[in-house]
């Protein structure tokens, strides 16, 4: 932890610095560039590349190795999804105003606490990536889908009540937070524009804007200022979103 890949030379002998090589550096399943500069974090996933009897030797020394994830630990799941559902049911009553996670808020906090768990034991929790990126891409279709299905009707009445300017209000809603963040960052603070981008996109939770700038740069780079913010925002839009609504139903009731 703490250690950058230079500093990885220092913990094996003189042999193996010469016959093994980093080729892959994951974090939270985002790739990062092996540079000799960059700094590990615990639960980084390394792919070395050597003979496979100094490979055995360098794992012991760097920490457990991590069998193939061609199986889904269901178990582990299916635990997760329970106690999401769970902290989705509570409520609390705070100044006269039901606060509640709801089935969203409940699975992102048992997530949050069962990705820890498998962040610091990467054998439980076992999940191969294309199923992961299934669930995530048919889980994000079945969401849109259902809230086009519901609120769709309702567009087109709102759009005959307030006109163009509802849609405008949602543009600035969305970009503005996103050029003062941009703006501050990479002119104010002089953070590199990649790694700025990919702050703005944790900041919005979008994985495609992600994966757009980092088709755009060619690198990973951006990574590494989107999972920090991405983790953040991941946190506060389900827990203050509720809230918003409610004091926006208290001030323009109707």
């Amino acid at each position: 932890v703490a250690q950058s890949i230079a500093d990885l030379a220092t913990i094996v002998p003189p042999e193996m610095r010469r016959s093994i090589f980093v080729t892959q550096i994951h974090r939270m399943g985002q790739r990062l560039a092996p540079l000799p500069k960059t700094r590990l974090q615990q639960g980084d996933i390394l792919t070395l590349y050597g003979p496979s009897e100094l490979v055995d030797q360098a794992t012991r020394k760097l920490g457990p190795e991590l069998p193939a994830q061609d199986f889904t630990d269901f178990v582990f799941l299916g635990l997760g999804i329970a106690v999401g559902l769970f902290i989705g049911s509570l409520s609390a009553t705070v100044g006269g105003i039901e606060l509640t996670l709801g089935g969203g808020g409940g699975a992102l906090v048992a997530g949050l606490v069962f990705g820890w768990i498998n962040m610091r034991r990467p054998r439980l929790g076992a999940l191969p990536a294309p199923a992961a990126n299934f669930a995530k891409e048919f889980g994000l279709a079945v969401f849109i889908a259902a809230i086009g299905l519901k609120t769709g009707p309702d567009v087109i009445e709102q759009l005959k009540k307030y006109g163009l300017i509802l849609p405008f209000i949602g543009l600035v809603v969305s970009v503005g937070p996103a050029l003062v963040s941009l703006i501050v960052g990479y002119r104010l603070m002089k953070i590199p524009l990649p790694i700025m981008l990919g702050a703005v996109a944790g900041q919005h939770c979008s994985t495609p804007t992600l994966l757009a700038v980092m088709e755009r740069t060619g690198n990973t780079i951006p990574v590494i200022g989107y999972t920090v913010t991405y983790a953040i925002s991941n946190v506060i839009l389900p827990l203050t979103g509720p809230v918003i609504v409610t004091l926006a139903a208290m001030v323009v009731p109707g």
